[in-house]
């Protein structure tokens, strides 16, 4: 790990599901495992851990999120959480149930019950994985979530920081990052690339390469009013969606050697997207 990594208060990475020595330099934030089946939130160790089943056992990897500074770990109304004064990671699962609206509601009014009386009332970023995903399943979710949101002392980028994903069973599971300081600024490419600005990095979705790099470029960070502005290389970590199996042959030679990548066949939301690209810039 380089020195610019332990440096940043705030960085994610991709890891075998297998057990490996911790780095004594940065405290685990939260991590989350895509496996083969799927578990409620826990607290282990001192962090919070998710399991989403969004991959077979043989092919599963945990994204672990980790902060350069010492960290508090809880739970909260079913919802497993840490923070470290700056950043909230919480996470959450439904279980399977047809009362979508209902559930949702719940579940984040108490993630951000739990955020606002810890002093976290800015969330940037969002991640649902939705059983049988569908339009009505996730329209029905989201406005649960809505409802949940208008009604707590915190703020949302929105979809724009939101990644939707169909996962192959497990319900609902969700998990976001909140941070205590800052404005995050929502960015959206001409190509309808999307992503959030917080803290001097960049958290994006886009369908493709090229609409990252427009969507991170400085031109268009300074149409939203950040003067600020990333290429590919800048990538630090990025997950690869795929209704189909995939081939990164094509993708690593664009990003920078020391880039962290990962990839999961998945249902996507949208209808017309074969692939969607998910990382961190900066």
């Amino acid at each position: 790990m380089t020195r610019q990594v332990r440096a940043r208060a705030l960085f994610s990475t991709f890891e075998p599901l297998t057990a490996v020595p911790d780095d004594p330099a940065r405290a685990r934030l939260g991590v989350v495992r895509f496996a083969g089946t799927s578990f409620n939130p826990v607290v282990k160790a001192g962090y919070p851990e998710l399991t989403v089943h969004l991959a077979d056992e043989d092919r599963g990897f945990a994204e672990v999120w980790t902060s350069a500074h010492g960290v508090e770990s809880g739970e909260h109304k079913a919802i497993a959480y840490a923070h470290d004064g700056e950043y909230l990671f919480c996470a959450g699962r439904i279980p399977p149930c047809d009362e979508h609206t209902y559930a949702g509601r719940l579940a984040f009014r108490a993630a951000l019950e739990l955020a606002g009386k810890l002093g976290y009332h800015h969330v940037f970023r969002m991640w649902n994985y939705l059983q049988d995903l569908n339009p009505r399943t996730y329209r029905e979710f989201l406005l649960g979530q809505a409802e949940a949101f208008a009604r707590r002392p915190v703020t949302w980028s929105g979809l724009t920081a939101a990644t939707v994903v169909g996962s192959l069973g497990g319900g609902i599971a969700f998990h976001f990052l909140a941070c205590r300081t800052g404005e995050p600024v929502t960015i959206i490419s001409p190509s309808g690339a999307r992503g959030v600005y917080a803290h001097g990095r960049l958290y994006f979705s886009a369908p493709s390469l090229d609409d990252a790099e427009e969507l991170m470029s400085t031109a268009n960070l300074a149409q939203w009013g950040v003067d600020d502005g990333f290429g590919l290389h800048d990538v630090s970590s990025l997950k690869i969606y795929a209704r189909q199996p995939g081939d990164l042959s094509q993708v690593r030679p664009r990003l920078d050697p020391a880039t962290s990548v990962a990839f999961l066949q998945a249902t996507l939301l949208s209808q017309d997207d074969a692939v969607e690209f998910e990382g961190v810039a900066g």
